[in-house]
C-alpha cells in the first residue's frame, strides 16, 4: 500500500494533477494535494500510469 506522505509527495510533482473536490470551479484549498484525492487515481492506482515515474524521479534527487 502506497503512504500517504508518498501521495502528496507525488501529487505536488504531477502536471497531470487534477482534484476530485472544486468549489465553483475552483480547487478547494483546504485540501491537500494527495494522489486520493486526483481523478485519476483510481483503486490505487493512477490511470494515466504517472505515479511510479513520478516517484522513480523523486526519489532519484
Amino acid at each position: 500500500m502506497i503512504s500517504i506522505q508518498d501521495k502528496m509527495i507525488v501529487a505536488e510533482n504531477c502536471k497531470e494533477y487534477e482534484s476530485k473536490n472544486y468549489t465553483v470551479g475552483l480547487k478547494a484549498s483546504y485540501l491537500s494535494n494527495s494522489c486520493s484525492n486526483c481523478v485519476n487515481f483510481v483503486n490505487e492506482q493512477c490511470n494515466k500510469k504517472l505515479f511510479d515515474e513520478i516517484e522513480g524521479i523523486i526519489n532519484m534527487n
